[in-house]
């Protein structure tokens, strides 16, 4: 039972006795216990309609802006943050700990982390005002966060003045009993203060469940078990926190040294024995510091932390108190999930990718993005390009956009017909080759794929390679025409033939890439040249004696993808396995999106993109969109999905997710 709640219990109980027994001691302990906490009643009663906060006001500390509490002389400082990182559960718990102990938190200062909705935000607390120490602080999380300062001072809504009327009650009874006036006088009082020192909470902040249970536990294999599953359960709520500080060793030592003294084996000290032991266990072998927790949250929560409804949890979560904090070890902070997921904070053009683990969107702000190329990889049969043209039509509702598919298998022609692309049949079309005659990344090209025989001039080498499947080929009449449009190449007419269909792979991809570098600088995206069956452009590759893989189209997409954004494109390689794709280029690119599969197909995805082993039991666990239908939390329906991982940079964050596909897509 927490404390505030036997605070008001023992409010009413020596109220009824004040009542049914007339006596002097009985009305001195109503007073006293009105005095100590009659604001806890108050608060209570009111908090069950409308949740309170403690008055705060907007104070400049040096360079920092506080909320500051002038009642219990508290700082608030805040910044929203995202994580730098991304790890879920117990694997989380080591970073958990190396931040709690970089903090070395002192007594009286409190760390919170707040999920609001889609924002994450970081609350510092402290009692003494130092701003070297916030300074020390701040550097400290901003190795874990990535973080923008922000305040949050109180709104200008004072509580309703029916509180004075409720405290007021008592009076009626004082016929009963003298000490009723005292203690409508005395609760009158801690009224009035309520209306000084508490504001209404915002409703985006309003907190109505709070951890209950005084003890986590110090077993290592609960948390291993419980961890992740409780951080599930944290991050569907709508709003979570989970606020921490140093537990002094002297509470340590009070609460378990106890044990070794008693000669006499009682059950309890036995059960304190056994807790000492797996509390000393943990702390030696990995390192920990105990600590004092406090989760809250938007709604119930049935798990080991007990997070039951509470109207005081607003009031808690801004005026934190050790006595009412769970006890734990610096690994149970693991419990939520604080370093999960993760965005990049800016406000630029969205694509929704799918939902994570908790049922939450997840979005790629492709502005905020160092380089906007990506790799998408996948065996056969996973999803692959019906995921990347789901993804390529959510580009195509902005307007400002282009959009350029080179197709070997016409797997995109669903794609051209919904969003408006031209479809190029080749190699009946090609592009203009003028602009690019004297190029000589294009004669570079033509002498990997046709050596020294004769015709190996551009022109010439283009309508031998055409007329290995009986076509002539015909150039697009403006180079303008393919920059100002979705385009949609249709290569399915070389799928016998696949040193052709790779040298028109090749061309074309040259193509866009020398003449998108030819516009204007541009720090937004216009074009996404999108390449499937990314292996045909290994077709003349050769790995040189530093291992590098190279050919003349690789060398130069490594150029444009190590350029970031300024060219004003982005490229996505899609692949069917690691291994088709230079490291390099991989390493380089914006995000990565890998679909599910064998152990055989992921063997080269778990090195080059370091998963761990919840990221490949998350993929090997994938189902094929055929199988995938129903229960995905895109909304009602049986709407086939794809299952992946997506790995963002520049800060390796990752998020389970499932990609709602378009039915459209394959009729």
């Amino acid at each position: 039972m927490r404390r505030p709640r036997v605070y008001i219990y023992a409010v009413f109980l020596s109220l009824a006795s004040a009542l049914l027994v007339p006596h002097i001691f009985t009305a001195l302990l109503a007073v006293i216990t009105t005095a100590l906490w009659g604001e806890w009643l108050l608060l209570w009663l009111y908090g069950r309609y409308w949740p309170l906060e403690p008055y705060r006001e907007r104070v400049q500390i040096g360079r920092y802006t506080a909320a500051y509490d002038p009642r219990r002389k508290m700082y608030h400082l805040l910044w929203e943050a995202e994580p730098t990182r991304s790890e879920f559960g117990i694997s989380a718990a080591q970073t958990l700990h190396e931040m709690y102990a970089s903090l070395a938190l002192q007594p009286g200062e409190y760390l919170a982390v707040v999920q609001l909705g889609s924002k994450r935000f970081v609350r510092l607390t402290t009692k003494a005002l130092d701003e070297a120490r916030i300074s020390h602080v701040e550097a400290i999380l901003r190795t874990y966060f990535v973080l923008h300062p922000t305040t949050w001072v109180s709104t200008k809504v004072p509580p309703e003045r029916w509180l004075y009327y409720a405290a007021a009650a008592p009076i009626l009874l004082t016929p009963a009993n003298p000490a009723y006036a005292a203690v409508a006088l005395l609760l009158l009082w801690h009224a009035y203060n309520i209306r000084r020192w508490y504001r209404h909470a915002d409703l985006e902040l309003a907190f109505v469940t709070v951890s209950t249970k005084r003890d986590v536990g110090t077993s290592r294999q609960t948390l291993e078990v419980f961890a992740s599953a409780e951080a599930v359960a944290v991050a569907k709520m709508e709003r979570w926190a989970v606020v921490f500080t140093p537990r002094p060793e002297a509470s340590v030592e009070k609460e378990f040294g106890k044990a070794y003294e008693s000669p006499v084996e009682k059950r309890g000290v036995v059960v304190k024995l056994q807790k000492t032991s797996q509390l000393l266990e943990r702390m030696l072998k990995y390192d920990e510091r105990p600590i004092y927790m406090q989760a809250f949250g938007s709604q119930d929560l049935a798990t080991q932390l007990e997070v039951r409804k509470d109207p005081l949890a607003n009031v808690l979560f801004w005026a934190p108190n050790p006595a009412y904090m769970t006890k734990a070890l610096s690994h149970d902070l693991a419990r939520a999930p604080i370093f999960y997921g993760g965005k990049l904070m800016s406000s630029g053009r969205k694509l929704f990718v799918g939902f994570d683990k908790f049922g939450r969107p997840v979005e790629i702000d492709i502005d905020s993005m160092p380089t906007s190329h990506a790799i998408v990889l996948g065996p056969s049969g996973m999803g692959k390009s019906w995921a990347v043209a789901t993804l390529l039509r959510r580009l195509a509702q902005h307007k400002d956009l282009r959009l350029v598919v080179i197709d070997p298998h016409g797997d995109y022609a669903p794609l051209a017909r919904l969003i408006g692309a031209e479809v190029l049949e080749v190699p009946r079309r090609i592009p203009p080759l003028g602009p690019i005659l004297n190029n000589r990344y294009l004669h570079a090209l033509v002498a990997e794929f046709f050596g020294g025989r004769d015709g190996a001039a551009p022109e010439a080498a283009v309508v031998v390679a055409a007329k290995s499947v009986g076509v002539e080929p015909k150039e697009v009449d403006k180079a303008g025409d393919l920059l100002d449009r979705h385009v949609v190449w249709d290569l399915k007419a070389l799928k016998d033939d696949a040193a052709a269909q790779s040298f028109f792979v090749s061309l074309i991809l040259l193509w866009y890439l020398t003449q998108q570098a030819k516009r204007p600088v541009a720090e937004r995206v216009e074009r996404v040249i999108a390449v499937d069956e990314a292996a045909l452009l290994m077709h003349t590759a050769r790995v040189t004696e530093t291992g590098l893989v190279t050919n003349t189209v690789l060398n130069l997409i490594r150029q444009y993808s190590m350029g970031g954004r300024k060219y004003g494109f982005a490229l996505w390689i899609i692949a069917q396995l690691a291994r088709h794709v230079p490291e390099d280029i991989v390493e380089n690119a914006g995000f990565v999106l890998q679909l599910g599969g064998t152990t055989r197909a992921l063997k080269k995805s778990l090195e080059v993109l370091a998963l761990d082993k919840y990221d490949y039991e998350y993929l090997r666990s994938a189902v094929t969109p055929r199988e995938a239908v129903g229960g995905l939390a895109a909304g009602p329906g049986r709407r086939p999905y794809a299952m992946g991982l997506l790995y963002l940079s520049p800060r390796d964050l990752k998020y389970h997710v499932k990609i709602p596909l378009d039915p459209e897509l394959k009729i």
